[in-house]
């Protein structure tokens, strides 16, 4: 979601924790890095079963404007990571005009 003063980024990402994320801004991209790690252990009667299940991702999500970085602020609920950035005024992208002759 982007409007005149800020832009919003959500990325669904269920059964994490906030810690399990890294995020970065970086030549106009916010770039979130995460890992999953599940754990579960269960027993009925003679069996016990152990499942663990790892996985590493990485997304970098092109910003359409420049944005204030140390004032951005990120939530995790229910699944969903929302982060949302102050666009930076003083380093707005400009248009390029190009004239054809």
């Amino acid at each position: 979601m982007d409007d005149e003063d800020k832009i919003v980024v959500r990325l669904e990402a269920p059964g994490m924790a906030k810690d399990d994320f890294e995020l970065q801004v970086t030549d106009g991209y916010l770039v979130v890095r995460g890992e999953k790690r599940v754990e579960r252990e269960e027993s009925k009667g003679r069996h016990h079963v152990t499942e663990c299940a790892y996985g590493h991702f990485e997304r970098a999500i092109a910003l359409p404007d420049e944005v204030d970085s140390d004032k951005a602020k990120a939530s995790y609920k229910q699944g969903v990571l929302r982060v949302e950035m102050p666009k930076d005024k003083t380093r707005r992208r400009q248009p390029i005009k190009v004239t054809v002759h």
